[in-house]
Parts: structure tokens; C-alpha cells; sequence
């Protein structure tokens, strides 16, 4: 029953935050759509502040639940797909890439320094994963800035369609990613990465 308690404040306070912002979400708000009392966010999160913290922390590791790659992606192409496969998502029915969306955007707008906080633990590894697949197209000297947004482009082309999940899934985006669909998307977008890093000067 705790454990219940606890995840229904996080997904109730995730879809307040993401709705309203920080700012504009109130614990009083959060632990009504959560049906429990103000008591239980103090006890199991101690503040607002450290439940916005670990709401974003879950955010970023249920979106981007990145995979290694399997022993099956022996060559830089395969690597450079499993990433990509693991980042698209697979059916419009996954809400979690527009919710997520919809909280970054509303940190990027009224900062708390809360993905400051994170960006060890939650951001920084997928970004590395994300230099690792690139990495091997790139010239052996290539600067730590332009590995960095190689990477970031990479991941960029890959997280739009998390954002536009919603839309797809209303049918005001033509591009459908549910079953076999979900596999061509990962292709397209691993054929024009590929046409893109491959034609990089080693």
C-alpha cells in the first residue's frame, strides 16, 4: 500500500507539473489527484521541491529507458540502431515523450535548477550513450563540442517523435508508429543518421 501511495504522488504530481509548471502546481492540487493527504508528500518526499526533483528524474529514465547494445550489434551501424530503436517510441499510445516534453519545456522556461541537480544522474549518461554511438563515424580528433552535438542531433531526431506521440495519436501527424510502423520509423531515421555520419571526413 506505501509503495501505492508513493507512485500514485509521482504520476499525479508529473501530470500537474507538466500541465501547470512548478510554479502553478500546488501539493495541496497534487495530493487530491493523487487521493491521499498533504501529509503523505512530506513522507515520502519530505517537499515539493524534492518531489519535483525525483518526478523529473523518473521522467527522464522512463522516457529515455536507453538499452546496451545486444551482442547481436557487432558493427558501428548495428550500435547505431539498437540506440536509436530504444529511444523511438513504439506505439502512439505512449504518452510518457509529449508529458515529458511539457515538464522540460516548462523548466526551460521558469528554471528551479532542478535538471541542474539531475544532470549527473539522468542526463549525462544518455548523452554519453549517445556520443557512443556516434563516436565511430567521427574523425579521431574531433572536438569534445562537436562529438557533443553530433550526439545531441542524434538524439534530437529520435525524441520528436516522443514529443509528437499525442498528435500522431489523434491523427494530426501522418506518421503512424504502431506496429510495423514503429520499425520502418526506426529504420528512416537510421538510414538518414547513417547517410548523414557517414559521409563525416575521418
Amino acid at each position: 500500500m506505501a509503495q501505492n501511495t508513493r507512485e500514485r504522488l509521482l504520476e499525479a504530481a508529473r501530470g500537474l507539473f507538466a500541465e501547470r509548471g512548478y510554479h502553478n502546481a500546488t501539493v495541496r492540487d497534487i495530493a487530491a489527484r493523487a487521493h491521499t493527504n498533504l501529509a503523505s508528500i512530506n513522507y515520502y518526499f519530505r517537499s515539493k521541491d524534492d518531489l519535483y526533483r525525483e518526478v523529473l528524474s523518473h521522467s527522464f529514465r522512463k522516457t529515455i529507458e536507453t538499452e546496451e547494445p545486444g551482442e547481436e550489434a557487432t558493427t558501428r551501424e548495428d550500435r547505431l540502431r539498437a540506440f536509436i530503436r530504444s529511444l523511438v517510441p513504439k506505439s502512439v499510445e505512449d504518452g510518457n515523450g509529449a508529458q515529458h516534453m511539457r515538464l522540460v519545456a516548462w523548466e526551460m522556461l521558469s528554471p528551479t535548477g532542478a535538471l541542474d541537480q539531475i544532470e549527473e544522474t539522468e542526463i549525462k549518461p544518455h548523452l554519453d550513450r549517445a556520443k557512443d554511438a556516434v563516436r565511430p563515424f567521427l574523425a579521431p580528433d574531433t572536438s569534445p563540442a562537436d562529438l557533443g552535438a553530433t550526439a545531441l542531433w542524434l538524439v534530437g531526431q529520435c525524441l520528436i517523435f516522443r514529443g509528437l506521440a499525442e498528435r500522431m495519436r489523434l491523427g494530426l501527424m501522418p506518421v503512424p508508429t504502431d506496429g510495423d510502423h514503429a520499425e520502418r520509423l526506426v529504420a528512416l531515421i537510421c538510414d538518414l543518421a547513417l547517410k548523414g555520419l557517414s559521409s563525416m571526413p575521418l
